[in-house]
């Protein structure tokens, strides 16, 4: 497994949003100050820092302030404005759903953790975080902070409180409650629910049609010329590993790798995939089957599925083939595999 994605990795940008929400409830990090300081506002997007030092400033957070859901805290102090030219444009559109495309599409920018998407399911819409590569428990604090922040960054943006009509029907988690349930619903705005197996946020249809208050479409247009030279710049800076792992995360679970269509979405041939991946150190057979394999783990850590369902989920037509197939990845059985977890 190459470094592209066993080393995930957020913005200075991203670490300076924390900060501002951390001082706002009083409280600093000395962490974050550290790094921030060591950059102007402009170089902010351009220097990152791995996921393993944002679980330990996560971790010294939590610390500092005894706040065991610190993450969820943070996210109801976070205001659109903090997100500078990715807030500007939010806060610019027509309704919640222009914001949410115009900002999900580009959130690697910031943090390239895990992929976010608006999708329509049982005619709602679903805010789900693509982020089942991780152990639930190891980002737990990145996820509510980010589901959190979604919340709060609704209300900004309409300039009013959730009506019952646009009011979140639940929020999932894949991970377990670390504090009362009720502070989860009073942050959320609904009822939370644990051990999911996505982690998301469900909202009526009609929300996505919602006014965002006092739009300017004519400064989107302006932003969005200059979001795109920063677009081009910052993914000049990404591997080709990485930028992979975001198209994975985004299909559905029983997806099949084409690596012709695939190169095809990248704009290169096949070959020039294959190549710019070896001089990655991976190859895009190995990628595909990594990921694969977490996806079968995550989904087998869910006690809600049966192993027939995984297989199902995953593209089996037989609990046979998935059963073979996940022991050629992992040397374990489905069952056995499922035994290390207890």
């Amino acid at each position: 497994m190459p470094n592209a994605h066993k080393h995930p990795s957020v913005s200075i940008h991203y670490l300076n949003i924390i900060n501002n929400a951390l001082e706002r409830i009083g409280f600093q990090s000395p962490e974050i100050n550290t790094l921030t300081e060591q950059y102007t506002e402009q170089e902010y997007y351009f220097n990152r820092v791995p996921l393993a030092t944002l679980n330990e400033t996560w971790q010294s957070a939590e610390r500092i302030t005894q706040d065991p859901i610190i993450g969820l805290h943070v996210g109801e102090k976070i205001h659109p404005n903090d997100y500078g030219l990715l807030g500007q444009i939010m806060m610019n559109c027509n309704n919640l759903a222009e914001a949410l495309e115009s900002i999900l599409s580009v959130e690697f920018i910031i943090n390239n953790i895990f992929v976010s998407e608006v999708i329509i399911e049982n005619d709602c819409a679903v805010n789900r975080i693509h982020s089942q590569q991780y152990e639930a428990e190891n980002i737990r604090h990145i996820i509510e902070q980010d589901i959190s922040a979604l919340i709060n960054i609704g209300l900004f943006v309409m300039n009013k409180e959730y009506g019952d009509h646009n009011r979140p029907i639940e929020i999932h988690f894949r991970h377990k409650p670390a504090a009362n349930i009720a502070e989860y619903e009073r942050i959320l705005k609904t009822k939370v629910l644990f051990e999911q197996e996505h982690n998301q946020a469900i909202f009526p249809l009609a929300i996505l049609e919602s006014p965002i208050y006092n739009p300017n479409p004519r400064i989107v247009e302006l932003l969005n010329i200059e979001l795109h030279q920063l677009l081009h710049d910052v993914e000049n800076q990404d591997t080709l590993t990485l930028r992979l792992w975001r198209f994975f995360q985004m299909q559905r679970a029983s997806f099949t790798a084409d690596i012709d269509s695939i190169a095809q979405q990248f704009n290169i041939t096949p070959r020039t995939l294959q190549r710019r991946l070896q001089q990655e150190g991976t190859s895009f057979q190995d990628e595909f089957k990594h990921f694969r394999t977490q996806q079968a783990k995550q989904l087998l850590n869910n006690k809600q599925l049966t192993i027939c369902e995984v297989a199902f989920k995953m593209g089996f037509n037989d609990n046979s083939a998935f059963h073979k197939a996940f022991k050629r990845w992992t040397g374990l059985t489905p069952k056995d595999f499922q035994r290390t977890l207890n």
